[in-house]
């Protein structure tokens, strides 16, 4: 005979289940048999541990800076179990583990070779600043090539959220094209210039063979970065399903003098996608040669700045170099102007780096040169 808990618990799985599951199937995608939950301050773990436990919850993973829990749920039954967590009042917020998409697409036509450079005045600025070691930008991506000529003397040990190793290789081919774009090394007589010359990179795979990434990924890798110093991250990835768990690891990020630079993507759209809408985010819209908005990029208000995103030529994995367009390669411009400003001014928060990027930008494009004179030091009377 059922007990009334199980009497419960089956009605809960029998009547929400086929509803809300066909709801899910309708909404924006999601990691199947997924969610974040983040508990309340104060809630006893031991009543926690019993309502998932009841749920058929099991915690996979926490992270603990964010006070979120990754949550293993069967996936037919996944859309009751949110909804039924939610009502429990233990729970700050519970949400599905959204898929963020990369926001590039490559090819390789014959223009001139990173013509992006000058358009954001990089020469005058590289007499001022090309970057510093102490200056390490996160790549959360898709890994990066280790053998590649133009970075593996740049990379610092980083982590794979999908493997859980430290094998932050890369299978896709985007996160090596973004470090590139980023800091690749420069002045070395082979290949191409990053922005940041001195940068050391610090790859955090998150993207899978099929080009997702699942948020909650996307969240570890932002604390990961955060927690290992990182002060400038960058995140050219983007998913319209807004996160409660991401605008946490973006406020950590904030909360520890940290930036996260994120692509706006590329659907031609007002439509916010995130992570570059969450709040203290850059969000970085591409243009072309013409320094007008990229016919793909997305737009609105809620874009903080533009940068060149259309043939870009950077690093290929298996030490090639390539063409690519997308605001996944106008974020890590940006990205690596802010990282020549912390090295004219390392004291300067995050807060003030973002002002200044805006104020110093021409018509909304990032201005490397003023950016890196405007950070400089007045000079002594």
């Amino acid at each position: 005979m059922c007990t009334y808990n199980q009497k419960l618990k089956l009605l809960i799985l029998l009547v929400f289940g086929s509803v809300l599951s066909l709801m899910a199937a309708e909404g924006p995608p999601h990691v199947r048999g997924r969610l974040i939950a983040a508990p309340k301050a104060g809630v006893d773990p031991a009543v926690l541990s019993r309502t998932l436990q009841f749920h058929s919850a099991a915690l996979q993973r926490r992270l603990s800076r964010l006070g979120v829990g990754v949550l293993d749920v069967p996936e037919q039954y996944s859309g009751a179990i949110l909804e039924s967590l939610r009502r429990t009042g233990l729970f700050r917020y519970v949400e599905r583990d959204g898929y963020a998409q990369l926001a590039a697409d490559p090819n390789d036509p014959k223009y001139p070779a990173q013509w992006h450079l000058p358009h954001i005045q990089s020469p005058d600025a590289w007499a001022v600043s090309t970057g510093a070691a102490s200056v390490p930008i996160a790549v959360v991506d898709s890994g990066v090539d280790p053998g590649h000529p133009d970075l593996a003397p740049k990379l610092i040990p980083g982590w794979n959220f999908l493997e859980g190793s430290g094998d932050t290789s890369d299978q896709v081919g985007h996160g090596t094209a973004v470090a590139g774009t980023l800091a690749a090394l420069s002045d070395n007589g082979i290949g191409i210039a990053g922005v940041s010359w001195r940068s050391p990179i610090l790859p955090v795979a998150v993207v899978d063979l099929y080009e997702r990434a699942a948020y909650s990924d996307i969240a570890s890798g932002i604390q990961y970065a955060t927690d290992r110093g990182a002060r400038i991250i960058n995140v050219s990835i983007g998913g319209e399903y807004q996160s409660q768990a991401l605008q946490d690891a973006v406020d950590y990020a904030w909360a520890n003098n940290a930036l996260v630079f994120a692509s706006a993507m590329n659907n031609a759209t007002s439509t916010m996608y995130y992570p570059a809408a969450c709040n203290h985010v850059v969000a970085v819209a591409a243009t072309g040669y013409d320094d007008r908005l990229a016919s793909f990029s997305n737009f609105g208000d809620w874009i903080t700045l533009s940068a060149p995103g259309v043939n870009i030529l950077t690093t290929s994995i298996g030490g090639g170099y390539g063409y690519w367009n997308g605001t996944s390669f106008a974020s890590p411009i940006a990205a690596g102007v802010g990282a020549l400003v912390l090295a004219v001014k390392p004291s300067m928060s995050n807060a003030d780096l973002r002002q200044l990027l805006v104020q110093t930008s021409s018509h909304g494009l990032v201005n490397a040169a003023a950016a890196v004179h405007a950070a400089r030091p007045a000079p002594a009377n």
